[in-house]
């Protein structure tokens, strides 16, 4: 069966652009900039921009382009033994999505309580937006042994991003592609309408300057580095399987070289871009509600949901407008993550490795996926998807997925290999500085965020303040997951592997 490729190549950098392009960009970039010295965060993540995030999405676009196959098709072709390399990150994948669809879930949920501001408007809704986000709509419990019942409101949101995430990737890449030029477009365009109000606000350049401001002391603090480097690995989506996927759909003449630097750029240009936003708004709120930076800046679900909308209550008109527009950008940059996770990331490998009809298994993922994520609109729920397994698969699954694959790229394929072989129908070449870099700059580079941000702080006391029980389940699923990956590959199929394949097809075309 012949494999689908990208219609156009401008949907493909649309497709990498939405899976890269994610809520890490709103409410988890700008908070990093301003708390490790503005100008100065922006260098030490431009530099691992270059020395890491290029390099690996260069090596899981060129991979999977080689190979046309997905995560564990690559690394069986490198190597029967390394096939368990290519699912762990599938896994990682799969159960990302099972939660941070719940995410979208909470932003499709702001996008109706907007409508009638249903936290409060002016100082009322700025003290009540806290509460609402709580209280009313995660209903959360005081603690993770405390799980509780899911909260209906959230399961009908939930069922209607998977309903959504369903009829755009059932049918592959012909409707991917379209459908992410146009998230895309939107999300942008709610982007630039954000910033615009934003700086027009009294305060914004206030904190602009927050946002900004140099403190190139910072550099020498490797709190700082730590930050740069996972966020980069974090917002390119890498180590999540799925660009290989995406790699593996591009055709035979497509450029691999360029297509990665637009999208790495591209990336990080948005992220840059919704600084604006973000800090314009902490500084109308620190000027309106005369309170410091510290008490409105922070990281994660806070800023988006109740940092947003306390600013969006204090907004002098058409609160309910921004309120939507904002929680609707939110929920598209979202989207095409997710159907990223979902299509690139565990239904292709599916369908790479046991033959399985497209529709249905997209159908039983989107279920088996949904029925799941509804533990996490539970009263404890947050406490086990956005952040305890976050930890343990958006951290150190895709940290040490992605360490291992360079290894095994740069030194068992190898790296130069992979060089001359993008180098062929790429619009500019790259040197033999590629091959260091996949194959020690990388590792080095992914290995330091792991330990320093990881195993030194989370082997010595427990993680985020849990009791030890509860954070021992990071643990547990790291375990458990590189178990099912050497049973996934255990797994035998009919018709010839994916490197026979491979040598088949080449000596065909000499």
């Amino acid at each position: 069966m012949e494999r689908e490729t990208w219609s156009k190549r401008s949907y493909f950098i649309f497709a990498a652009l939405g899976s890269a392009i994610g809520l890490g960009n709103l409410w988890r970039f700008p908070y990093l900039t301003y708390k490790y010295g503005g100008a100065a965060f922006l260098i030490a993540w431009m530099v691992s921009l270059i020395l890491v995030g290029l390099p690996w999405l260069i090596v899981e676009f060129g991979m999977g382009k080689y190979f046309a196959n997905s995560a564990p098709g690559v690394f069986e072709g490198i190597g029967k033994k390394w096939e368990w390399l290519g699912w762990w990150p599938v896994l990682c994948a799969f159960l990302i999505d099972t939660y941070y669809t719940v995410i979208m879930a909470w932003a499709l949920r702001y996008v109706g309580a907007s409508f009638t501001m249903a936290w409060g408007i002016g100082e009322e809704g700025a003290k009540g937006a806290a509460s609402f986000f709580f209280d009313e709509v995660l209903q959360l419990s005081p603690g993770p042994e405390q799980l509780g019942s899911p909260i209906g409101t959230l399961v009908l949101c939930l069922l209607i991003v998977w309903v959504i995430i369903f009829l755009i990737i059932y049918k592959g890449t012909k409707v991917i592609g379209p459908v992410s030029q146009y998230v895309m477009i939107i999300a942008w365009i709610a982007l630039v309408v954000l910033v615009i109000r934003g700086i027009t606000l009294p305060g914004a350049t206030q904190g602009l300057n927050y946002y900004l401001a140099p403190d190139f002391s910072q550099l020498a603090n490797l709190d700082l580095w730590f930050a740069a480097l996972s966020q980069i690995a974090f917002t390119l989506s890498l180590g999540m399987a799925g660009m290989y996927a995406y790699g593996s759909f591009i055709k035979k003449k497509g450029d691999i070289n360029n297509n990665a630097f637009i999208t790495g750029f591209g990336n990080c240009a948005t992220s840059f871009f919704a600084g604006f936003a973000v800090f314009s708004v902490v500084g109308y709120i620190m000027q309106t509600l005369a309170i410091p930076v510290e008490e409105v800046s922070t990281s994660s679900v806070g800023l988006a949901f109740v940092t947003w909308p306390v600013a969006i209550s204090m907004l002098p008109s058409a609160n309910s407008l921004f309120g939507i527009i904002f929680f609707l950008c939110l929920f598209t940059v979202g989207l095409s993550s997710a159907y990223f996770l979902a299509y690139g990331g565990v239904i292709s490998p599916l369908m790479d490795k046991f033959g399985w009809n497209r529709t249905k298994t997209t159908a039983i993922f989107c279920v088996v996926s949904f029925l799941i994520g509804i533990l996490f609109t539970t009263n404890g729920g947050l406490y086990w998807g956005p952040d305890l397994l976050d930890r343990a698969v958006a951290f150190y699954g895709i940290i040490i997925t992605g360490i291992l694959a360079c290894l095994v790229v740069g030194w068992v394929f190898p790296a130069s290999k992979l060089r001359e072989y993008v180098n062929e129908t790429s619009d500019f070449k790259i040197g033999t500085w590629f091959d260091w870099m996949v194959k020690l700059v990388v590792p080095i580079g992914l290995a330091f965020v792991v330990i320093y941000g990881g195993f030194i702080p989370d082997i010595k006391s427990s993680y985020g303040g849990y009791p030890r029980w509860a954070s021992n389940f990071v643990w547990i699923v790291l375990v458990v997951t590189l178990i099912l990956s050497f049973v996934l590959q255990s797994i035998k199929t009919k018709g010839s592997s994916v490197s026979d394949t491979k040598t088949k097809s080449e000596v065909k075309e000499k």
